[in-house]
């Protein structure tokens, strides 16, 4: 390793690890007594944002031990792009490494949200005292496993119209980013989930943890604040998703690409957002395999296309407002907007349009 390599990692590194010596003096622990945080997967397809960063931000602080589990071994497809991660370790596993369960349990959006045996586990798991918290499209698997009745609670935009319908026993808000009622936590849609996990981090591992964890991944402080009505399918909208989709033969395949000690948030939130553009789709590109910044095997597909239309470089810091920047100078700002629409992000409010 350079020089330039050790002087880059080095503070980051005695920064995670101060970070977990603050945590156990927090919690009056001791050395291995760090919080289990466990990031639930689906096999068959999570949202790569919705998993990545709430891992990214934890393993960072070093005050938090996260672990990304499946009901299987099998990778995990990171949708809406084209890239797998894989799951570190199995429920199965878990059950036998840590019989009392883990302390909190993040559920992303899911490709399948009707899993019987998995609502059961997630039961199981409120009845034994961890704290449950769903980003964006994950209320659904909670709302189908009966968690949120009684309480209030928050999706994404376009789902909270149904699931009032659906289940009117649950106060949907619109008002907040997140939603903790007791050891329930809900998020907005996508990019609630970081200022959503910031927030469990402080919960976790105090004040100071948090704000030193932001400041390193150059992430804003938690604002519960949001204005849920302005994101919404407007007729200019609807119209943009048509004649994206129309215009076919400009669909363009996006190369997102795969590197040793990769940043998760940059990669999670670059395949998701060049993903929901309507006009374009995106692949992990590069070794079959990586391992990312903090510990995560991901995969690119095994077939790919002849040739891609471009190649994206990863944004270094803020990593949403660098990312839709990207999509604006390729596509323009309504495509750019309304991908952030989709991320509930406040570049993407109705009113900003």
């Amino acid at each position: 390793m350079s020089r330039l390599t050790v002087a880059a990692v080095l503070p980051a590194a005695i920064g995670r690890a101060l970070a977990g010596l603050a945590a156990l003096f927090i919690m009056g622990g001791v050395a291995g007594a760090r919080p289990l945080v466990v990031i639930l997967a689906d096999a068959d397809g999570t949202v790569a944002t919705d998993l990545l960063a709430p891992y990214a931000i934890l393993a960072e602080s070093g005050a938090v031990e996260v672990k990304v589990a499946s009901a299987t071994a099998a990778p995990v497809r990171l949708t809406p792009g084209v890239a797998w991660v894989a799951p570190q370790m199995t429920l199965a596993q878990l059950a036998r490494a840590r019989p009392a369960g883990p302390d909190v349990v993040i559920v992303p959006a899911l490709e399948v949200v009707d899993d019987p045996a998995r609502s059961a586990w997630l039961r199981a798991q409120a009845r034994g005292g961890a704290r449950i918290m769903s980003i964006c499209n994950g209320a659904k698997v909670l709302a189908v496993a009966g968690l949120l009745d009684g309480r209030q609670a928050t999706v994404h935009w376009y789902s909270r119209a149904k699931l009032t319908q659906q289940y009117p026993k649950v106060k949907w808000r619109h008002d907040l980013r997140w939603v903790v009622d007791g050891p329930i936590t809900t998020t907005a849609g996508i990019s609630a989930g970081e200022p959503a996990t910031l927030d469990l981090l402080r919960r976790l591992a105090g004040d100071t943890v948090m704000r030193d964890t932001a400041r390193r991944l150059a992430l804003p402080l938690p604002d519960q604040r949001h204005r849920g009505d302005d994101f919404r399918l407007t007729a200019r909208g609807a119209g943009l998703v048509v004649g994206n989709r129309m215009a076919f033969w400009s669909h363009e395949d996006v190369a997102v690409p795969l590197a040793q000690g990769l940043d998760e948030l940059a990669f999670g939130t670059a395949m998701d957002a060049w993903s929901r553009t309507y006009r374009s789709t995106a692949w992990a590109v590069g070794p079959a395999s990586v391992v990312t910044r903090h510990g995560l095997v991901l995969y690119r597909g095994r077939t790919l296309p002849g040739r891609f239309d471009r190649q994206v470089a990863l944004p270094h810091a803020e990593v949403m407002a660098a990312t839709f920047d990207q999509i604006r100078g390729a596509y323009g700002g309504s495509t750019a907007r309304f991908v952030a629409l989709q991320f509930e992000h406040p570049y993407g409010a109705v009113s900003a349009w």
